[in-house]
């Protein structure tokens, strides 16, 4: 049984291996000189060799390398198995304590919540890039305009509340009209928004389909306008 501390290297990774003082200890080791907890090593299994605990650490490796990028992922802590130079700390987790994280070099993310806010904003950009409003600027310009927006402290207040369509960028948005207490919009009760059709036609900036009820929908002014 050998008892010399193994050095060496796999696909771009520095191994270190110490054997077990005996044949019924386990092996420690470490990746790129490297472990989740820091200063300390990784422990194979009772009774494995040094010959098995490196064809472990490069099955490992080659699990991870055969992903690609699309497998670069996970807490920093273990960001160690993959070859350095792949991978970087994803500015989306900077300053949080369970939040940070790892994405390939110079690549999107890979991790969902990141995928989902990336998406959120590439819309955000696609409605831009189209002409359409969002959701939140159209919110605010009728606010500052005097009309009152629904709120929801317990009950639900008379007034606007505009949301994005489920259709994409290119579907635009709609603004609802809720009356005081009333969980939904009711088109037989309006209330101020034929004003806020009238409101934003007179700004001529977007094409505003609305022929009554309480939904009126706001696009691009590419979009053919439906006649009040």
């Amino acid at each position: 049984m050998t008892t010399k501390t193994l050095h060496t290297s796999y696909q771009g990774r520095t191994i270190e291996i110490v054997p077990p003082a005996s044949p019924y200890g386990a092996p420690t080791f470490t990746v790129n000189d490297a472990s989740p907890r820091p200063g300390q090593r990784m422990t194979g299994s009772l009774g494995q060799s040094t010959a098995d605990c490196l064809a472990m650490i490069k099955q490992l490796i080659d699990d991870r390398d055969e992903q690609g990028p699309e497998g670069i992922r996970g807490c920093v802590e273990y960001a160690f198995w993959y070859a350095p130079g792949t991978w970087e700390e994803c500015p989306n987790g900077a300053g949080k304590a369970y939040g940070k994280h790892i994405k390939p070099t110079d690549a999107p993310c890979n991790e969902r919540a990141c995928k989902a806010q990336a998406a959120r904003i590439a819309a955000r950009k696609a409605r831009h890039a189209q002409g359409n409003p969002t959701a939140s600027a159209l919110s605010a310009q009728l606010a500052r305009a005097g009309f009152e927006r629904t709120s929801d402290n317990g009950r639900l207040g008379a007034g606007f509340r505009v949301m994005k369509n489920e259709g994409g960028p290119a579907t635009g948005v709609r603004i609802v009209w809720y009356l005081d207490g009333a969980r939904m919009p009711l088109d037989h009760a309006p209330g101020r928004l034929p004003e806020i059709a009238d409101f934003l036609r007179a700004k001529g900036k977007y094409a505003i389909h609305y022929d009554g009820g309480a939904t009126a929908t706001v696009t691009a002014k590419t979009t053919k306008e439906t006649p009040a």
